[in-house]
C-alpha cells in the first residue's frame, strides 16, 4: 500500500471515530433546564418587605421603607397605609396611642398579633394597640384544630394553598369586623376592625406577605384586600423590622431562675477561697550582705542568752594576736610584765591595761563595753 492509500484509510477511520462518538453524545445526552433559586443578596437580604415594596412602586404607588415606625421622623398623613411588621409590644404607651389618633383620622394600619411576651416589652402594664381594639388571642388549648392550616382557592389559581399554618387564632370582644377571615374551627385569622375614619387590619401572622411567599397567587389577592381602604390615596409605610426585646431584656427577667442560683454559688465560692482576716504577719526579710549587720546580730545574740564573756575573749584574742606580730616578745610575758611592755609602746598606763586584759564580771554590759573599747583602742596603737 503506498503511502497516499494508508493516508486516504487514517482520515477516513478517524472521521468515522468522530461520527460516532458525535452520534453517541447527541443520542445519550438532553439539554434540561433548571430553575435555582440563589440566596437573596443586598436589601432583599433584611428587608422582609421587599417584594412588596418592588410591585408598589411598579405600580406607580408612594412607597417609604424603614426599620421602625418612628413617626416622629417620618409624620404619616390622613389617608396613608402603614403595613408593620414591628411587634406592637414594642411599642411604648404614648406611640400607641398617637397611632391610634392617626387611624381614628382615616390612616390604615395592617399588623399581626403581638408575638413577643406581654411581660417584656409592655410599659408600665399599659394595654397593647390590640388590646385597645378588642383583640383577644385565642388560648391554644380551646380548640385543637386551630393550630392547623386554612386552605383558600383564588381565581386564576390552579390548586389551593394553605395558609396560617400553625399560627394563633382571635377573637374580637367589640362586635363583628368590616371584613375578615374566620377558621372553621373557631377564631379569626384575619380581621378588618373599623375606628373612627379608618381602620386597622389584624392578622395572626404576617407570613402571607413575606418575601417568601411572592409568587403565591393566595398571597397577592390577601395583599390587595389587605391594601384596598386607601389605594390610590397618601402613602404606604412599609416597616420591616420585628422589633424583638433585646437578650439582656429577656435574661433579666425571664432568666433569673438560672442567674440568682448561679451568682449566689459565686458568692458563696469567693466567701470560701477568700483569705481570712488575722493578725499581721511580719513581711518577708530580704537577703543582707553587710558583714557589720551579721557581727551586731550575733553580738546582740550572744548578750541575749548572757554570753557576752565569749565576745569579749573573741576581742582579747584578736588584740593579742595582733600583739604577737608586732612584739612577739611582749606576748610571751606574765601579766604584769606584759602590762608594763605595752604600756611602754602605746604610752597607756599601766593601770588601764591591766584592766582592759581582764574578763569583765558576768551581766555587766558597761564594763563589757568599756573593756572591747580599750582592747580596740590599744590594737590600733600597736
Amino acid at each position: 500500500m503506498s503511502a497516499r492509500s494508508r493516508g486516504i484509510a487514517l482520515g477516513v477511520a478517524g472521521a468515522l471515530v468522530v461520527a460516532v462518538l458525535v452520534a453517541w453524545w447527541f443520542h445519550g445526552m438532553h439539554r434540561v433546564t433548571e430553575w435555582v433559586d440563589l440566596p437573596v443578596r443586598g436589601e432583599a437580604a433584611w428587608n422582609r418587605l421587599y417584594p412588596l415594596q418592588k410591585a408598589l412602586r411598579a405600580s406607580g404607588r408612594s412607597v417609604q421603607s424603614r426599620r421602625r415606625l418612628q413617626t416622629e421622623l417620618t409624620p404619616l398623613g390622613e389617608r396613608d397605609t402603614v403595613v408593620m411588621l414591628q411587634d406592637t409590644l414594642g411599642l411604648q404607651a404614648d406611640e400607641t396611642y398617637d397611632l391610634l389618633d392617626w387611624i381614628k383620622d382615616g390612616g390604615h394600619l395592617v399588623v399581626a398579633l403581638p408575638q413577643g411576651d406581654a411581660d417584656l416589652n409592655r410599659d408600665g402594664g399599659a394595654p397593647t394597640l390590640t388590646e385597645i381594639l378588642g383583640v383577644q388571642r385565642r388560648k391554644r388549648g380551646d380548640d385543637d384544630a386551630s393550630d392547623g392550616c386554612l386552605r383558600f382557592t383564588v381565581p386564576g389559581a390552579t390548586k389551593a394553598e394553605k395558609m396560617f399554618c400553625y399560627n394563633p387564632r382571635f377573637d374580637l370582644s367589640q362586635g363583628s369586623p368590616v371584613f375578615g377571615l374566620r377558621d372553621p374551627a373557631g377564631g379569626w385569622v384575619m380581621a378588618r376592625i373599623a375606628h373612627g375614619k379608618g381602620s386597622v387590619d389584624v392578622l395572626s401572622s404576617m407570613q402571607p406577605i413575606g418575601r417568601d411567599n411572592v409568587e403565591s397567587p393566595v398571597s397577592a389577592w390577601l395583599i390587595a384586600q389587605l391594601l384596598a381602604p386607601n389605594d390610590g390615596h397618601g402613602t404606604f409605610h412599609l416597616i420591616y423590622e420585628p422589633g424583638l426585646p433585646s437578650m439582656w431584656l429577656v435574661i433579666g427577667r425571664k432568666g433569673w431562675m438560672a442567674w440568682v442560683p448561679a451568682l449566689l454559688a459565686l458568692a458563696a465560692w469567693l466567701w470560701w477561697r477568700t483569705q481570712r482576716v488575722g493578725p499581721l504577719l511580719p513581711g518577708h526579710v530580704r537577703q543582707r550582705r553587710s558583714l557589720i549587720e551579721h557581727v551586731t546580730a550575733s553580738g546582740e545574740l550572744l548578750w541575749r542568752f548572757r554570753r557576752g564573756d565569749l565576745l569579749y575573749q573573741a576581742v582579747r584574742a584578736r588584740f593579742i594576736a595582733k600583739l604577737r606580730r608586732r612584739d612577739p616578745v611582749a606576748a610571751t610575758q606574765p601579766d604584769a610584765l606584759q602590762a608594763e611592755m605595752i604600756a611602754a609602746t602605746t604610752g597607756v598606763s599601766v593601770a588601764i591595761i591591766q584592766r582592759a586584759l581582764q574578763a569583765p564580771p558576768t551581766g555587766d554590759a558597761h564594763a563589757l563595753r568599756e573593756r572591747i573599747a580599750l582592747l580596740i583602742d590599744l590594737g590600733k596603737q600597736l
